[in-house]
């Protein structure tokens, strides 16, 4: 098999950029076998497909637990896309024994960059604990970033000469506990040397998974976007996305998804959600500057 990821960023940087750029995120397609989730993510790919961003990055859980026969599962699946398609590793990809040595066949390092225009991405390895992550434990109890994951971040992003930098990632971090009831789908361990690589290298948007939900929020300057609606299961304590709560829109929910990223020159961001099986021309929920 070829290195995938490095064959599709190099696409990507070789396509042409208009204002603004546009890209979709989407993850956990795939955490263990489910040919109902593979329903719902191929129609999400038919979705992609139909609103033809530049590119499509999957937030990682979508080979779990990461066997050859599952990668191979995954790619016929992604096969309609004729636009460039990366992925970012997750915890439930790394499940099996042979996960590492796996990905990195498939898809080549965990650690990686790629540019476009105005905008630097970095994709990190964000999963260090495979398996679930529901236990109960201390918020400085969750890994997610290695310390070599953290460096290869710093590295990257200090050698960016894009004015614009996003960060794709799996597991967000603890941010105080904002993923409540599952407080633990955020890491702890290492949150504020991670954050503060962000806020020396003028980082504005990181795009994230893991959550079984999609979730948005601004914290300390930084947008934080979750997409983990992609087939594998939705978190039933969330309501749906623009519902009222206490006389405001919700800016979470649990539905399958996947989200439209826009990203202008003048670094202003913007966002919308397209539900599974709807009209994707029509919008769950937007939000943005």
């Amino acid at each position: 098999m070829n290195v995938r990821n490095e064959q599709m960023a190099q696409k990507i940087e070789r396509a042409t950029l208009g204002d603004p750029l546009r890209f979709a995120i989407a993850g956990d397609s795939g955490a263990w076998a489910d040919p109902t989730g593979d329903a719902i993510f191929g129609e999400l790919v038919r979705q992609v497909a139909e609103v033809n961003p530049l590119f499509f990055v999957n937030l990682g859980d979508f080979a779990g637990p990461g066997t050859l026969d599952r990668h191979e599962t995954y790619l016929r699946l992604v096969e309609p896309l004729t636009i460039p398609n990366i992925c970012v590793v997750g915890n439930h990809d790394l499940d099996d024994p042979s996960g590492r040595a796996v990905w990195e066949r498939v898809h080549g390092p965990m650690n990686f960059e790629f540019g476009l225009g105005h905008t630097r991405f970095v994709a990190i390895h964000a999963a260090s604990r495979p398996g679930r992550h529901d236990r109960r434990d201390e918020p400085e109890a969750v890994e997610g970033p290695r310390e070599e994951d953290l460096e290869f971040l710093d590295s990257a992003l200090s050698r960016a000469e894009e004015p614009n930098r996003v960060v794709l990632m799996h597991m967000p971090p603890y941010l105080g506990g904002r993923y409540a009831p599952h407080e633990n789908w955020g890491f702890g361990h290492d949150e504020p040397e991670f954050l503060r690589i962000l806020h020396d290298h003028r980082v504005k948007l990181v795009c994230c998974a893991h959550g079984l939900a999609f979730d948005e929020h601004v914290h300390d300057g930084i947008r934080f976007v979750m997409s983990g609606g992609g087939g594998s299961g939705l978190c039933s304590h969330l309501r749906g996305i623009c519902t009222e709560g206490e006389g405001t829109p919700e800016d979470r929910g649990a539905v399958f998804h996947f989200v439209e990223m826009t990203i202008a020159r003048s670094g202003s961001i913007s966002g919308r959600v397209v539900q599974a099986f709807a009209d994707p021309r029509m919008s769950r929920y937007q939000f943005g500057d």
